[in-house]
C-alpha cells in the first residue's frame, strides 16, 4: 500500500468496513501510514484493569507494544489514555506503570485518565497533542480496533496512523477475534450514522 493510500485508510463508513474485513483476514493495511522517521508520539487506548489495579492480557499487550515502539526510537512520547472503569486505578495509570517497567521515562509519558470510550481518548489525546505540540501519532490498539481509532483520531483533526497490537489475545484467541468485527462493524456503522445525521 502506498503512503498516501495509507493515509487514506480510514474515511467513509463503507471503506472503513471493507478495511475491517480485510484486517480480520489479516492483510497488512496500516503499513502505508508508517512513517520512516518515527511519529511524535504513541497514542494507547486502554482496555480493562481487575481488581486490585491488575492489567487485563489486553491492557499489558498494549502497554508493552508501545513501550517496544519507544525502545526502537519509534516515537518520541507516549499517552496512555482510558478512565477509571470497574476496577481502579484509571487504565492510563497502570499502563503508564508498565511503561515505565518496560524503560519509558516518566518525562516520556503523558498521561490522559479521563476517556471512557474511543472517542472520548481520540477528542482529549488531540487537546493534550494541541497543547504539547505533537504534530502526529500512531494509536495502539488491537488490530481490528485500529480502523475505528485511526478514523476518531483523524476526525478530531490529527495526523494519525495505526501500530496494531497482533500479540494482544482479541487478535491471537479466534473466537475473541470473531466477536471484535462485529462488535466493530456495528460501532464503525454507529459512528457513519451519527456522522450522516449531523451533515443533514
Amino acid at each position: 500500500m502506498s503512503a498516501e493510500r495509507g493515509k487514506r485508510a480510514t474515511g467513509s463508513m463503507l471503506s472503513d468496513l471493507w478495511v475491517l474485513v480485510r484486517a480480520y483476514r489479516g492483510e497488512d493495511v496500516f503499513s502505508g501510514g508508517r512513517s520512516p522517521d518515527g511519529h511524535a508520539a504513541a497514542a494507547v487506548l486502554g482496555a480493562q484493569v481487575r481488581r486490585g489495579g491488575r492489567p487485563s492480557e489486553v491492557l499489558l499487550a498494549r502497554a508493552r507494544h508501545a513501550a517496544g515502539l519507544y525502545a526502537r526510537g519509534e516515537v518520541g512520547a507516549v499517552v496512555p489514555t482510558g478512565g477509571v472503569g470497574e476496577h481502579p486505578p484509571s487504565e492510563a495509570e497502570v499502563m503508564a506503570r508498565i511503561l515505565r517497567e518496560g524503560g519509558v521515562p516518566l518525562e516520556k509519558i503523558l498521561l490522559e485518565d479521563r476517556a471512557r470510550n474511543t472517542r472520548e481518548s481520540a477528542r482529549l489525546v488531540a487537546v493534550l497533542a494541541r497543547e504539547k505540540r505533537l504534530e502526529d501519532m500512531v494509536v495502539v490498539t488491537d488490530p481490528l480496533h485500529c480502523v475505528r481509532t485511526v478514523g476518531a483520531f483523524r476526525a478530531e483533526g490529527m495526523d494519525a496512523a495505526a501500530s496494531p497490537v497482533y500479540g494482544s489475545p482479541m487478535w491471537r484467541n479466534r473466537a475473541l477475534r470473531r466477536g471484535q468485527l462485529l462488535r466493530e462493524a456495528a460501532a464503525i456503522v454507529g459512528y457513519g450514522v451519527r456522522r450522516w445525521a449531523q451533515n443533514v
